[in-house]
């Protein structure tokens, strides 16, 4: 005996994230101006009000620009409206903080140039409060290609199966200026595969990602990996990060000194040669 009909998608969602302080108190603000509207608390100061019974085409959550200014302004916190229309095949996002808009993001999935998913911007909501996607809307959206969900689930923590799939989403770790990719590079350079700690080492070096803070290595420790590729990757990695290194940063320059140094003492030729380009990048640009 079969069981009863999964409830189908909606075909539109919308709403607002409050992220802050008296959720409850926000709730009722949000219902004096929409009776329909609903609550669910997604976890600690993180509420998420649907308004998806709103008269059709009003689309609260993302248009009352006036609300989400005073849910942002009285909390103190962040609101954020929200749209997911399967049917109008778009999204967007806006992002109120302190009462004033900060931020605002649309996509149309259907008209070129369509962004990367996981740029969308209800993926990156997601992404920034730690969220599944599938918390906030339950609009289906079009098929996402392999390798922004390969990214999200390193960022998340997760091992993506396939190998090429994964060590691409290492190579792009590299290029996101996020905590969650710093975190993410860290741990694929605790690897067992060589291959994977390659790859991570390149991308981890290569941008200013707060390097021997907040639990993150050191670049000099990653120059004592067992294999010279992951070495040779570092320093190569290195060699992009230096144009980018401020003069005033002293403590980033250190850990790049005392990489290129150990490099320049390697055993491996290829990793000395590295740590040469390095070092004449180094004096070139920073002196």
């Amino acid at each position: 005996m079969s069981g009863a009909p999964a409830p189908a998608p909606p075909r539109a969602e919308n709403g607002i994230l409050y992220v802050g302080p008296e959720p409850d108190e926000q709730l009722e603000r949000v219902r004096a101006r929409w009776r329909s509207a609903r609550g669910e608390v997604l976890g600690e100061g993180l509420l998420r009000i649907d308004l998806s019974s709103s008269p059709r085409g009003s689309c609260p959550g993302y248009n009352d620009v006036e609300l989400l200014a005073e849910l942002s302004r009285r909390g103190p916190g962040v609101a954020f409206g929200f749209f997911c229309d399967g049917v109008g095949r778009a999204e967007g996002v806006r992002v109120f903080e302190a009462g004033r808009r900060i931020d605002a993001r649309h996509v149309e999935w259907d008209r070129p140039p369509v962004p990367d998913p996981i740029a969308w911007p209800i993926a990156s909501l997601a992404l920034s409060l730690g969220l599944s996607v599938e918390r906030l809307t339950r609009v289906e959206r079009p098929p996402r290609p392999a390798l922004p969900v390969a990214v999200e689930a390193l960022l998340a923590g997760a091992r993506p199966e396939d190998d090429a799939l994964r060590r691409r989403a290492l190579d792009l770790l590299g290029s996101l200026d996020l905590p969650e990719a710093s975190a993410a590079l860290a741990r694929a350079l605790e690897s067992d595969d060589w291959i994977d700690r390659y790859h991570a080492a390149r991308a981890y070096a290569r941008r200013r990602r707060g390097q021997g803070s907040d639990g993150l290595p050191r670049l000099e420790e990653i120059g004592a990996d067992p294999d010279e590729s992951v070495r040779e990757a570092l320093l190569e990695g290195i060699q992009e990060l230096i144009p980018e290194v401020d003069f005033q940063d002293t403590a980033l320059q250190e850990q790049i000194d005392r990489a290129v140094s150990h490099g320049l003492e390697d055993e491996d030729e290829d990793v000395r040669a590295a740590a040469a380009r390095a070092r004449a990048l180094r004096e070139e640009l920073l002196g």
